[in-house]
């Protein structure tokens, strides 16, 4: 089977193009928000380590002053519910991507050994195949053959990264050959969708923190409890990103599958893969 056999081509012109981009980028946003409703459990996997570095933070008077939460933000105690928190933070984006491939919540956190094995493997091969462009790149080379090479471990990250995602999701349409090829632009969507969700999410974290400065103590807390439901929307907005980037699969040609048939397409596949003993 080749790669147009799996491809349907969009609208034709660059207005129809912009339209199926943008239908990609509501996706995003529309599926973050349903994984509230859809998969609270996983986003809590976000919210809980959140709240609990919260609690340490004020039980440490960070939000007093700017120079307090300047003078404490390397604390240890602080660090050590980080660490927790960012790690809560990025399963949560990833089991995200997961529920909107695989349908529950139990079979996104019930990762078939297969998974973690293409998983690993793909970030084994991702490192091996882009580090030696990558430190080239690095040596002080002439920049007519430096940016070249970096432009090649480029190239071939975003292939892995595609790659990656597509073997969490279970989607058995992203081999690696065809990451490396058809699927380059679907890796550049991706990176857009998850900027697109990141960044502004980001800003309204970082402003939560900044309001929350010298404020009274109940003004703090309802602030941090707000702020650790925001990140659990956060991750599930990245992750949703990841999803809707992986599985539209955009091609050179078109798409795997259109923005706006994600639902419909995604629930038959979940049929098949329940009569599929492969899956099992």
């Amino acid at each position: 089977m080749t790669d147009s056999d799996i491809t349907r081509r969009t609208g034709t012109g660059i207005v129809g193009r912009l339209r199926s981009v943008g239908r990609a980028m509501v996706e995003t946003y529309r599926h973050g928000g349903r994984t509230v409703v859809a998969a609270p459990l996983i986003l809590a996997i976000a919210v809980v380590p959140e709240f609990l570095q919260h609690i340490a933070e004020i039980h440490l008077g960070m939000f007093d002053s700017v120079d307090r939460f300047r003078a404490l933000a390397d604390d240890p105690l602080r660090w050590n519910f980080g660490y927790v928190k960012v790690a809560g933070f990025l399963i949560a984006i990833l089991a995200t991507a997961r529920f909107w491939s695989v349908g529950s919540v139990r079979r996104t956190l019930l990762v078939p050994p297969l998974v973690l094995a293409k998983v690993v493997g793909g970030l084994v091969l991702g490192y091996v195949l882009a580090w030696p462009f990558q430190w080239l790149g690095q040596q002080g080379l002439s920049p007519v053959i430096g940016i070249p090479l970096k432009l090649v471990s480029a190239v071939i990250q975003a292939g892995i990264l595609i790659y990656l995602v597509g073997a969490l999701l279970e989607d058995r349409s992203v081999t690696a050959k065809r990451a490396m090829t058809a699927l380059l632009p679907a890796a550049v969507l991706l990176c857009v969708l998850a900027a697109i969700a990141f960044v502004p999410s980001q800003g309204l974290h970082m402003a939560n923190h900044k309001l929350a400065l010298g404020q009274p103590l109940p003004i703090v807390w309802a602030l941090m409890i707000f702020d650790s439901l925001w990140v659990g929307l956060f991750a599930g907005l990245v992750g949703s990103a990841l999803f809707v980037g992986s599985r539209t699969g955009l091609t050179w040609n078109g798409w795997t599958v259109r923005p706006r048939e994600l639902d419909t397409r995604a629930g038959v596949e979940r049929e098949l893969a329940v009569l599929d003993p492969r899956t099992v």
